[in-house]
């Protein structure tokens, strides 16, 4: 009898564990995609009052995002002495290349395409909660 990768116990927890995760990440962009629409349809809105706490405790959150956000792209865009960074990364690379560690370097270029592309995430992620800020000081002048 013969057992796919797949379908082994820990293959299962560990992908079951990634869609889990996959899906809060999910959840919290959508969250924050919904809540601008969302405010300003509150404030024009009287019946729903009930949402407004919900909102209040929404904009609480968005200094301390903000915050986390620039303090993922400073680490991101460091220097080669900052560990997590750009420049350290290709700096392991170039090491691990001088030794010969051919599939170390294959697992640190393909960190590097992934940390890259999430200096754009990061970037969009700042810019939408610029605007997110906006609009819950717009939420407070109304109250």
């Amino acid at each position: 009898m013969t057992t796919s990768r797949n379908s082994s116990p820990s293959s299962d927890s560990h992908s079951f564990s990634r869609s889990i995760k996959f899906g809060a990440a999910t959840l919290a962009a959508a969250a924050v995609l919904v809540l601008p629409g969302t405010a300003s349809a509150s404030a024009q809105d009287d019946g729903s009052a009930d949402l407004r706490p919900r909102l209040e405790l929404a904009c609480a959150r968005v200094p301390n995002l903000q915050l986390r956000t620039d303090n993922l792209l400073a680490r991101i865009n460091g220097d080669a002495t900052v560990r997590g960074s750009l420049a350290w990364l290709q700096a392991q690379i170039d090491d691990a290349d001088a030794k010969g560690r051919t599939q170390l370097v294959t697992f640190l270029q393909n960190r590097l395409v992934v940390r890259t592309a999430k200096v754009e995430i990061l970037e969009q992620r700042k810019v939408r909660l610029v605007t997110l800020a906006e609009r819950c000081a717009e939420l407070h002048a109304e109250s």
